[in-house]
């Protein structure tokens, strides 16, 4: 996605207004808790899924995998494991119940800025296999992107914004500013 200045609120708001979402907050080291709002935005952040159920609890010794459930993800928890970013919870190596949102986004365009191309990830069903299948998840991420294709535009990550292969969504405030010359980045690391 393509956010700058007012684009990141309607994207946080979309999330904040859901019921069926919440934030994965930190609280201190290794300690987080769901929240049905995320105050101060960070440039990645973890969503919870609430019908997705209880998330895993690791074990402290990664050859034990998963140890318990975190039941009640609104009372918080404090981590076993560390993945290897310490500012969102780890869950191993994916969790279906999660998204993670990663913000690329000028508050304001400076000249010469180019917009970042921030993020929604989720893992998907890719481990159904081994685990259980996530369809109310995989339903609530068809929805997003629905209501993305509504909020904002599809463009290629280079070139004009009407050439082919449109892949990524454009939120208004940074189509706005794409089309009047601001530079975009084409992949989001």
């Amino acid at each position: 996605m393509y956010l700058a200045g007012a684009d990141v609120a309607v994207l946080v708001e979309h999330f904040d207004a859901d019921p069926i979402i919440a934030w994965l907050v930190g609280r201190g080291p290794g300690q987080w808790i769901a929240q049905p709002r995320h105050e101060q935005l960070s440039r990645r952040m973890g969503l919870w899924h609430i019908p997705s159920g209880p998330l895993p609890l690791l074990a402290s010794d990664w050859r034990k995998g998963q140890e318990d459930w975190v039941t009640d993800p609104w009372r918080g928890w404090t981590e076993r494991r560390a993945g290897a970013d310490p500012t969102v919870p780890y869950f191993g190596p994916g969790h279906p119940g999660v998204y993670w949102l990663t913000l690329r986004a000028p508050a304001s365009l400076n000249p010469g800025e180019q917009i970042g191309m921030s993020t929604v990830e989720w893992i998907g069903n890719r481990y159904r296999s081994i685990e259980e299948p996530a369809p109310a998840t995989e339903a609530h991420w068809k929805a997003l992107r629905r209501w993305m294709a509504k909020v904002a535009r599809r463009i290629p990550r280079a070139g004009d914004v009407d050439g082919p292969h449109r892949e990524v969504f454009a939120f208004p405030a940074a189509l706005e500013a794409i089309t009047s010359g601001a530079h975009r980045v084409s992949n989001p690391w």
